[in-house]
Parts: structure tokens; sequence; C-alpha cells
């Protein structure tokens, strides 16, 4: 909110193809990692299933926990409705969420 792109700390939540799946390929996170990249925001990702991401050979920083995200990005974006997300307290995020799977509820949640 009001912060320049090329200093947003961006996190991608759900970085699989689908939701409670390892694999990336023809993952919808691409495409929208590659955006991000181009306006210079500063990447990272969380996914309980997927231990390393990477976007045209260069390596995401890797979150510990949705719960780090929700509280050091500028910016989360809920890419997949995975099960272990389910509980994550989006009320009490620390800055604004994208949700493209229309499952989060929270006042800093927006539905996309």
């Amino acid at each position: 909110a009001g912060k320049d792109p090329a200093r947003a700390r961006v996190t991608l939540l759900g970085v699989a193809y689908k939701a409670d799946v390892a694999d990336t390929r023809e993952s919808p996170a691409y495409p929208v990692a590659r955006a991000l990249r181009a306006l210079g925001a500063r990447l990272a990702y969380h996914d309980p299933h997927v231990d390393r991401f990477e976007v045209d050979g260069d390596p995401v920083p890797r979150r510990s926990s949705p719960e780090r995200a929700l509280a050091d990005s500028d910016l989360v974006v809920l890419l997949q409705d995975h099960s272990a997300y389910r509980s994550a307290d989006w009320d009490g995020a620390a800055c604004p969420v994208l949700d493209t799977r229309g499952t989060a509820e929270g006042r800093r949640v927006v539905r996309l």
C-alpha cells in the first residue's frame, strides 16, 4: 500500500500447480513471479510441499512459515489453497493479502 514496487517484499504462498501437491510444472506462480520481478519486487515464497522454487534459473528464497510471510512481507499473494493454509491467521496479517483462490478471510484480504 503506497510502497515502491522496486522495494516491496512480496511473498508467494503456494507455488505448486495445484493444492497439496509438490509439482511446480505449469504453476501459475511463474508468470506472477516474473511480473513482480519485472517491477523490481523482492520475492520470497512459502509452500509446505515445495522445498525449492526457481524462476528462470534464479532461486527464490523460502520463508519458514506462512506466519513469517504474513508478518514480514509488504504483500502476500495466495496462489494455492493448500490445506496447511486453512488455519492461517489472515486477520492478523501485517500486510495486504491478495487471495487468488477465494478462500482466505480477514481485514487485510483482497479476493481477486
